[in-house]
């Protein structure tokens, strides 16, 4: 049976704003805990936001905020918004196209991140950020091999 159009909607929308909130999550935890030579602060200057961005930092400059926090869970953000994204753009399509563009984001900084601890690529490896990095695609997969199941024991039990 498939999904009505109002399903449709809902579940893509759904994942359209959770990948906005991780996102900006993302961003937020950048702008207010990092170092201000990051990318980021010359994109809020230009936008003129730097008044706001300045003024939210003193308000939280005491926080006391774990490395995790601070240096590795953006990341992950950023890998689950990406997959939402691409999952609600390619909705219901099971190629291996599909997966392999899903895929592109997670394999590369799963990679960046091994090829560090081996001191082919430039930076500091860091397990949290590995494991940042792995959550969101193994969750992923998890959620679809789950799918897989109860459309089977659906199939098998009709």
């Amino acid at each position: 049976m498939c999904e009505s159009s109002i399903q449709y909607k809902t579940k893509n929308m759904s994942k359209v704003l959770l990948a906005i909130f991780f996102l900006a999550f993302g961003c937020m935890i950048y702008l207010l805990f990092r170092s201000k030579s990051i990318n980021i602060y010359q994109w809020c200057s230009v936008l003129g936001l730097s008044n706001l961005v300045e003024h939210a930092r003193d308000i939280v400059r005491e926080w006391k905020v774990p490395d995790f926090i601070r240096f590795s869970l953006p990341d992950g953000l950023y890998c689950a918004a990406y997959i939402l994204l691409i999952d609600t753009i390619w909705y219901n399509d099971r190629s291996l196209l599909k997966y392999c563009i899903l895929s592109i984001v997670p394999v590369i900084t799963i990679c960046s991140e091994l090829l560090q601890y081996s001191d082919l690529v430039r930076g500091t490896f860091d397990i949290v950020d590995l494991l940042c990095y792995m959550i969101p695609p193994t969750f992923y997969i998890g959620i679809l091999f789950i799918k897989h199941l109860c459309i089977n024991f659906k199939i098998k039990n009709l």
